[in-house]
């Protein structure tokens, strides 16, 4: 049975995988932050991953929905209140 090991320089098994079927590259590369692996550009020597923005989690988008509705409610109270001053 094929199978695909993965290890170290001191010979420390890293991944295994049986019934392994074709054969396969090995890229080792620094991901930039906030980035994650979209895909590996195999058309070029040495192959070359291929980056994508990691999505915004929920809480991420959630945090950015309430400082932005807090930054409205701040501008809507400041008008309403240079209102009753001007009244």
């Amino acid at each position: 049975m094929k199978t695909l090991v993965v290890c170290n320089k001191q010979g420390n098994l890293v991944f295994t995988q049986t019934n392994a079927q074709e054969e396969y590259l090995l890229l080792v590369e620094d991901i930039p932050d906030g980035k994650q692996i979209k895909k590996v550009d195999t058309s070029i020597t040495p192959n070359r991953l291929i980056f994508e923005d990691i999505p915004k989690t929920e809480i991420e988008l959630l945090k950015e929905q309430v400082n932005d509705l807090a930054q409205a409610n701040a501008e809507l109270t400041s008008i309403v209140a240079m209102g009753k001053t001007n009244a």
